[in-house]
């Protein structure tokens, strides 16, 4: 757990308090930087990267580093006293700043009631603590304020109002003959308007008040506000919606010749393997010498010499300077996939080990590989609000301003490194055969031009997308429900991890990963390893096409070629085929049951349709 405190602006010193308390792999997800937490006496706003402290533990994964072009992750910082008050861990900002009294009504930023660390209100009745505003505002280019209410009570135009008594002039009150925004009542004591809040959650409800590019993640002055002019509509959002805060995450596994192993091997012989590099030795040379030196390690077939080459290479040269994409994180895992066996006891991350195939599956399935051990480094990369969909060049919602890539960044001064946890645990990885997939896919590949042309127009983004994707990610969801049921394991804590070949890549990928992986001992129980054993596996199979052969809303969900988020799903509805958003890498989208199985008239038209005869 990790213990949040009041954080400091970067100009001046406050008093830290420990407000609560939070798990690591809730800061790198739901309650990341820029995000609003409600603590058990504070509501609070997760301080920017830049304010976690130096000391936090560093975690390496080459590959994502690449991707993400950064040099190291920082894990959340995490003391061991047991002194609450004095050793508190992650900076939070207190947000949002109007509050209001329950008893006396009055609405103003929390420091007009008195001490800024203090909860209760000054007039008279301090037993009575005071409430964080319920109201917020926030654009799409992620910036965040609290809600107008002096501009929303005077309409926007406050030339009746006298200047001189506003201050302190809002008091809020209830009205008990509704549950609505209509029974909210704001009024200004000073000229005597009132408003209810009745429209406000309306999409141009704010119409021509300016958005000032406020970050209170960075600090509360107008020297943190964003120095990019923003012209995007604001919104007014509940402190507590989910569409507050969408947060940006990438992974990658480690793998050889990345993990543990052959990094340690590296470490141990690099005081013998500089020099020759210092020598500029030709590649004959170098790679006499690699093999003298690392034979125990190429004959555990952990990296071919060719790898183990370019690896030693660049940790000499300070890196890789060629662009990485998640394109080559995705067919790099899968080569170490296929090697099938690398199951070295040593390597606590990364354990991998080939099982038999059920013989009445030997005709479409070429490998079953059962992941023991896999560690997974998944990064906060930024966070969007009101909308998770990336924005681009023709979105007005996004008029006038540009983020930075695709998402807010975590902090307005350059880092060198992103937020990130470590999490271990185990998988199954499955392999279709090439050329009956190929068949398949020639043949059936006009089917999912109609879906193609809708992805075209959606923000779903999928690069790789084929006949031979949209069969691997089903078939990919009705094994986890399956195994949901089967393995003890919920169906929200087993992940995807679709391997499906690129346009014009010489890369032929054509398999899914099944895993599991946790900060804690969940993701090592072994219960996904196990059902990949023979029995098991024929079992869970076939149980999972008789499930999908049927589902409760067919004949109308198998016979739809347009259902889900953009109509991007044929069959594939919440009783068959969809998944908690957390299990599925493209948002339950590019999915259909046909694929798998069939129609009820045509099963030859599913993968797998002639088991089902």
């Amino acid at each position: 757990m990790a213990r949040l405190h009041f954080g400091s602006n970067r100009d001046q010193a406050k008093p830290k308090k420990v407000v609560g308390r939070l798990r690591k792999t809730q800061l790198i997800t739901t309650f990341g930087n820029g995000s609003i937490v409600d603590m058990p006496d504070y509501s609070v706003i997760m301080a920017g990267a830049n304010y976690w402290k130096d000391n936090s533990p560093v975690l390496h994964e080459p590959n994502l580093e690449k991707l993400l072009k950064v040099s190291h992750f920082k894990e959340p910082y995490i003391s061991h006293s047991q002194d609450d008050e004095m050793t508190p861990d992650v900076p939070a900002f207190r947000f949002p700043y109007y509050h209001f009294c329950p008893d006396c009504g009055r609405l103003m930023p929390y420091w007009g009631f008195g001490d800024v660390t203090d909860r209760s209100c000054s007039n008279g009745h301090p037993k009575r603590n005071i409430v964080p505003s319920r109201f917020i505002v926030a654009c799409t280019n992620g910036h965040l304020e609290d809600f107008p209410y002096d501009w929303w009570v005077h309409y926007g135009n406050f030339s009746e109002c006298p200047s001189d008594k506003r201050g302190g002039a809002l008091r809020i009150s209830f009205s008990d003959e509704t549950g609505g925004l209509d029974s909210i009542v704001i009024k200004c004591t000073a000229c005597g308007k009132s408003r209810t809040m009745a429209g406000s959650m309306a999409k141009d409800a704010l119409r021509g008040y300016s958005c000032y590019g406020k970050r209170p993640w960075l600090g509360s002055k107008k020297e943190y506000n964003d120095p990019v002019s923003c012209r995007a509509q604001l919104r007014a959002l509940q402190r507590g919606a989910s569409n507050v805060y969408f947060s940006m995450t990438a992974s990658a596994l480690t793998i050889p010749p990345w993990s543990s192993k052959v990094q340690q091997e590296i470490a141990v012989n690099w005081e013998r393997i500089e020099p020759i590099l210092a020598s500029n030795p030709d590649d004959f040379t170098l790679k006499m010498v690699i093999q003298a030196v690392f034979q125990p390690l190429l004959a555990m077939q952990t990296c071919t010499i060719d790898e183990l080459i370019v690896e030693i290479k660049k940790r000499y040269n300070g890196g890789d300077s060629e662009e990485y994409t998640k394109q080559n994180l995705l067919e790099d895992e899968y080569r170490v996939f296929c090697m099938g066996d690398y199951d070295d006891p040593e390597d606590v991350q990364f354990r991998i080990a080939r099982a038999a195939i059920p013989e009445f599956l030997e005709d479409y399935i070429e490998d079953i590989v059962l992941a023991k051990r896999l560690r997974e480094v998944l990064a906060l990369r930024g966070f969007r609000r009101i909308t998770p969909e990336q924005p681009n060049a023709d979105d007005d919602r996004f008029n006038g301003y540009h983020l930075s890539g695709d998402c807010v960044p975590l902090s307005d001064v350059p880092l060198n490194w992103l937020p990130a946890i470590e999490m271990l645990g185990e998988g199954l990885f499955i392999k279709i055969r090439e050329d009956v997939l190929e068949e398949w896919e020639a043949a059936f590949e006009d089917e999912y031009q109609p879906m193609r042309d809708r992805l075209e127009h959606s923000n779903v983004g999928c690069d790789n997308f084929s006949a031979r994707y949209v069969l691997l990610h089903t078939l990919s969801h009705l094994l986890i429900r399956q195994l949901s049921l089967e393995c003890g394991y919920s169906g929200a804590s087993i992940k995807e991890r679709i391997y499906s070949t690129y346009p014009e890549s010489n890369v032929k990928m054509a398999g899914i990963l099944l895993y599991t992986s946790s900060s804690d001992s969940d993701g090592s129980l072994g219960g996904l390893v196990r059902k990949g054993l023979p029995e098991s596996f024929e079992m869970i199979f076939r149980n999972m096409l008789q499930e999908a052969s049927w589902c409760s809303s067919d004949p109308i969900c198998i016979e739809s070629h347009a259902q889900g988020y953009d109509s991007l799903n044929y069959a594939a509805c919440h009783a068959c085929a969809l998944l908690p958003e957390t299990s599925c890498e493209m948002r339950n989208c590019l999915l259909d049951r046909a694929a798998v199985v069939g129609t009820i008239k045509d099963r030859e038209r599913g993968f797998f349709g002639a088991l089902l005869e």
